[in-house]
C-alpha cells in the first residue's frame, strides 16, 4: 500500500454467497459498496468459495479458480494460494474466518462473541469449528475490526487481545431504509403479504438466540388480555426453529403469529413502515441491525436491554429484560397503546440512525487498513517494544 493509501486489498466475501442474506452478508455488501465508492486509490480483489448472489461493484476484481464447495477448507487450504498469486497489500476477512498461515497482514472482523458467551445458542457445528480457531486468528491479524463498543469488551476479556488492537467501526441500515410515502407502494406490499390487521414485526433468522418463543409467550400473554395485533415474523427458518412452531401451535396462535420466511430486500423497508412497533428482544447481538433500520424507517423499536441492544438503542428505544415475558409484554402494550411514546421514541430514532452511515464505516475501515500498512509487519516479523502500543500484532 503507497503512503497515499492506494494497494490491492484483497475482500473476503463468502457471507455473499448466500441467497438470502443474513446480518453478516448485509455488512459485506454495505461495506464493500462503500469502500470502492470511496475512490480513494485502494483497488479490491474478491475472495469467494461459491458464486455471490449480488451484484458486485465496478471495478473490483473476481479472481479465477477459487470456487470449492467448503467454506472452512477452502480459507484454509486454497485461499492462501489465492492470496499469493495476487500479492495484495492486505486482506480483509469479513466474518471471524482466516487463514492460519497467510503470506501478507490482514484484518479480521468478529461480529460478537456468541459462540463463547452463548454456545448452547449456536450450532454445534459453529461452536467446534469456529471458536477453536477464532484465538488463533485473532492472534494473528494485524487488526481485529468489530461493529460495537460492547462487542469490543466482549472480544478484549473473552479473547485477551489488548484493546489497541480492536477497532470499532458501527454498521448501518441502508439508505432504503426510511420513511415511505408512496402509499401504492406500501399498498403493493401490505396485499403481496396480507398485512391487513395491524401487527408488530420482528426481523431476524428464526433461531434461538434471537429468543423467539419468549416473544411468543409475552405476544400471547398480550392476545388474552385482549388486543388484537398480529405478530409478524419476518425471516428464514435457521437452525432449531421446530420448538418455535411447536410452541405456536400449542399457544393457539396460529392465526395471529405470522410467518412470511426471508423478506427480500425490495419488500424489507415496507414492512417496517406499515409496522406498528418492531420487537427485538434478543438475548445477544454484536449490533442488531433491525434496529437501525427500523429507527430509519421511523418505527418504535422494542429491544433487550443488554449487549449492543442497550447501545445502539440508547435513548431512542424502549429496553426490556429479554429474560421476562412479564417485561417484553408490558413494553409491547406501551408500544401498541401510548401514541405519545410511540412519536418521541419514532422521532427519537430517526435521530439515532442518522448518526450511523456506511460512508463513515468505509472511512473508518480504510483508516484500519493504512494503519496495517504502516506497521509494515511483514519486513520486521519480530516486532519492535512499541508495536503493540500502535495497535499492531505480535506474531508468535
Amino acid at each position: 500500500m503507497t503512503a497515499d493509501g492506494g494497494g490491492l486489498v484483497a475482500f473476503e466475501a463468502t457471507a455473499l454467497e448466500s441467497r438470502h442474506r443474513s446480518g453478516v452478508g448485509n455488512y459485506t455488501a454495505q461495506l464493500l459498496q462503500a469502500l470502492v465508492a470511496r475512490d480513494d486509490g485502494m483497488r479490491y480483489a474478491l475472495l469467494a468459495s461459491r458464486p455471490r448472489n449480488v451484484r458486485i461493484p465496478q471495478g473490483v476484481a473476481v479472481p479465477d479458480g477459487q470456487y470449492f464447495p467448503n467454506r472452512f477448507l477452502w480459507i484454509q487450504l486454497l485461499l492462501p494460494r489465492i492470496v499469493r498469486r495476487l500479492r495484495p497489500s492486505l486482506c480483509h476477512f469479513t466474518n471471524s474466518i482466516a487463514p492460519l498461515s497467510l503470506c501478507c497482514p490482514f484484518a479480521v472482523t468478529v461480529h460478537d462473541m456468541s459462540l463463547f458467551l452463548f454456545p448452547r445458542l449456536q450450532p454445534r457445528k459453529s461452536v467446534l469449528l469456529v471458536r477453536s480457531i477464532l484465538p488463533s486468528v485473532v492472534r494473528k491479524a494485524a487488526a481485529v475490526i468489530t461493529i460495537s463498543q460492547s462487542a469490543k469488551a466482549d472480544i478484549v476479556r473473552v479473547l485477551k487481545v489488548p484493546e489497541v488492537r480492536v477497532h470499532v467501526v458501527y454498521g448501518a441500515a441502508g439508505s432504503e431504509f426510511q420513511r415511505i410515502s408512496d402509499a401504492r407502494e406500501l399498498e403493493r406490499v401490505k396485499h403481496k403479504y396480507r398485512l391487513d390487521v395491524p401487527f408488530v414485526l420482528a426481523v431476524g433468522t428464526l433461531e434461538p438466540r434471537k429468543n423467539l418463543p419468549r416473544l411468543v409467550r409475552a405476544f400471547a400473554r398480550l392476545r388474552r388480555g385482549g388486543r388484537g395485533e398480529q405478530l409478524v415474523l419476518a425471516g428464514q427458518l435457521g437452525w432449531h426453529y421446530r420448538p418455535l412452531m411447536r410452541l405456536i401451535e400449542r399457544s393457539d396462535l396460529r392465526g395471529a403469529v405470522r410467518l412470511p420466511g426471508y423478506v427480500p430486500p425490495e419488500d424489507l423497508p415496507a414492512f417496517y413502515n406499515l409496522a406498528r412497533a418492531v420487537a427485538f428482544p434478543s438475548f445477544y447481538e454484536g449490533f442488531g441491525l433491525p434496529i437501525v433500520e427500523a429507527m430509519a424507517s421511523g418505527t418504535p423499536v422494542l429491544t433487550s436491554n443488554c449487549s449492543s441492544m442497550a447501545e445502539i438503542g440508547a435513548g431512542a428505544s424502549l429496553l426490556v429484560d429479554p429474560s421476562s415475558e412479564e417485561d417484553i409484554e408490558h413494553g409491547l402494550l406501551r408500544l401498541v397503546t401510548e401514541n405519545p411514546l410511540r412519536e418521541d421514541l419514532s422521532a427519537a430514532g430517526l435521530a439515532r440512525a442518522a448518526e450511523f452511515s456506511w460512508d463513515r464505516a468505509a472511512a473508518e475501515t480504510a483508516a484500519v487498513y493504512r494503519q496495517i500498512a504502516s506497521c509494515d509487519r511483514r519486513s520486521d516479523p519480530g516486532g519492535a517494544d512499541d508495536t503493540s502500543e500502535r495497535g499492531c500484532p505480535t506474531f508468535d
